[in-house]
């Protein structure tokens, strides 16, 4: 049977323009669901939580140099003189995590450690090359998936700090994934990360320029709970679990100098118990 031409334009027409509009909404991987989560997620931070929050003030003492670098999901307190940040601070949700652990979030395997473009004195990606020493985030890329902002953000290196490969794989990643899961159940968490500097450091890099820690530290305040944990890991190889080295955030603003959780109790920050929080 012959049919006339426009017959068959009009059925080309009532096939076509239904899988146009299926295919405006059933992007690959879920793109443009992801983009308008990611787009309220930083409305939601925007409106008292995320950089605005008061919690992620961090009180450095006077005479230890400090830029602070406002990104979209963390604030990095930049040592210029150290080429490290004194402190990593960032207002961690429920959905934020969520969205990191989701099939269509972002891969680690497709981001590289980069020079942080809003810093002059921020390191080279190959400074760290042959030191022994990995380049260890301190706000960590697996809290960062939800967002190829916050990733590529997390990659630079004003994040970094030289850190023994026995430590980044071992304990401190379980200490990562622990907090990681920690968000999801509490809702809310405010998580600071940072090494401890001094006197002493061992220098790499080029121009001897990049201090290596002693130790690092993690604190972590959940304001629906009104509760405070920090740990502290010396910079070597570490075993055992994660409870053996828990410390008070009041501990840590003893050995680094800080002032973390501002308005936070005192009563709180003083409290190390682990159970607490199991």
């Amino acid at each position: 049977m012959k049919l006339r031409k426009s017959s068959l334009l009009a059925i080309v027409a009532l096939l076509v323009v239904p899988c146009m509009a299926l295919c405006r909404h059933y992007t690959p991987h879920g793109k443009t669901q992801r983009t308008e989560r990611v787009q309220a997620a930083r409305s939601s931070m925007v409106t008292g939580q995320g950089i605005g929050s008061p919690l992620l003030k961090v009180g450095v003492p006077a005479g230890v140099p400090n830029v602070r670098l406002d990104y979209d999901a963390m604030i990095v307190y930049f040592n210029p003189r150290y080429h490290v940040p004194n402190c990593v601070i960032y207002d961690y949700t429920a959905t934020l995590a969520a969205m990191s652990d989701a099939p269509g979030a972002e891969r680690r395997k497709n981001y590289k450690f980069n020079p942080d473009p809003n810093c002059s004195s921020s390191p080279d990606w190959s400074d760290y090359r042959g030191s022994g020493y990995d380049r260890g985030h301190m706000a960590p890329a697996m809290d960062m998936r939800w967002s190829p902002v916050s990733m590529t953000q997390c990659f630079y290196m004003t994040n970094m700090c030289p850190q023994e490969h026995g430590l980044n794989g071992g304990c401190w990643r379980t200490l990562e994934q622990t907090v990681h899961k920690w968000t999801k159940r509490d809702k809310r968490l405010i998580i600071a990360t940072g090494p401890v500097l001094g006197n002493g450091m061992d220098m790499i890099g080029p121009h001897r320029n990049i201090a290596v820690p002693k130790a690092f530290f993690k604190a972590v305040y959940a304001p629906a709970q009104g509760r405070a944990i920090a740990f502290l890991f010396n910079n070597v190889r570490t075993t055992g679990g994660i409870k053996d080295h828990v410390v008070s955030v009041s501990y840590v603003e003893r050995v680094t100098g800080l002032t973390l959780f501002p308005g936070v109790s005192a009563s709180i920050k003083s409290k190390s118990d682990y159970y607490q929080w199991k």
